[in-house]
């Protein structure tokens, strides 16, 4: 399912609740009203939207081999949505995403407080991981950047440079992981301190971090399917 309401960046720097949008192309799939309905009612009520705020918008190509045609697409926070929804009348559809359109921003809003929460208490472990591995017996100039990398890939299941690619250059790491992804990456960081401390090797180590967290990966996808 296509998500309801958007975020452009993952990086906490960046994050607010006043940053979540849906867009009137969403609204015109989910309401079952054309493209040129909705954005005629945009214009027509611009002026009351940006007295809520600023009215953003992009132009979206309309078929990728087609560079020619594109169209504006309108972005609408959360206190725009509000004012604009029931312009659209009452139609069974409207209804529904009315609804889903409420429970995705609620979504979005326990998702951004749970990643603020994880991501604290990353900041609060990032120095015994460090310590650990500059007084690892193994360590060299490439072992924080190894168990950085493991630990994302693990906690993630995706290549380093997938995750790499969801944000800006110089954004750090970990403020592109979802809060599931980021709590996944702090159990793990504190499985591998202590291996780090008993001397394990970088073999070792890998095997057993992929091994727990490939395991994990697994569950929670089981338990996700189970709803």
């Amino acid at each position: 399912m296509n998500p309801l309401v958007l975020f452009d960046s993952l990086d906490l720097s960046k994050s607010s609740n006043e940053n979540f949008y849906t867009t009137t192309e969403i609204i015109a799939t989910q309401s079952g009203n054309s493209y040129k309905v909705e954005s005629d009612l945009v214009r027509k009520y611009r002026s009351e939207l940006e007295k809520i705020a600023h009215l953003n918008s992009f132009f979206k190509k309309l078929n990728v081999n087609d560079a020619g045609r594109s169209r504006k697409v309108y972005k609408l926070n959360e206190q725009q949505t509000l004012f604009f929804i029931p312009l659209l009348g009452n139609t069974p559809a409207v209804v529904q995403f009315k609804f889903d359109l409420a429970a995705a921003f609620v979504a979005m809003r326990n998702e951004l407080q749970a990643r603020k929460i994880e991501r604290a208490t990353e900041k609060a472990t990032t120095r015994s991981l460090t310590d650990a591995v500059q007084n690892w017996k193994h360590t060299n100039n490439y072992a924080q950047s190894n168990f950085r990398k493991l630990l994302i890939k693990c906690a993630t299941g995706l290549p380093y440079t997938k995750v790499q690619a969801r944000g800006d250059k110089g954004v750090p790491m970990v403020d592109l992981l979802t809060a599931e992804e980021l709590e996944r990456y702090n159990k793990l960081k504190a499985l591998v301190i202590p291996l780090l401390d008993f001397g394990e090797t970088y073999k070792d180590i890998k095997e057993y971090v992929e091994k727990i967290a490939t395991k994990k990966l697994s569950e929670s996808l089981a338990t996700k399917d189970s709803f």
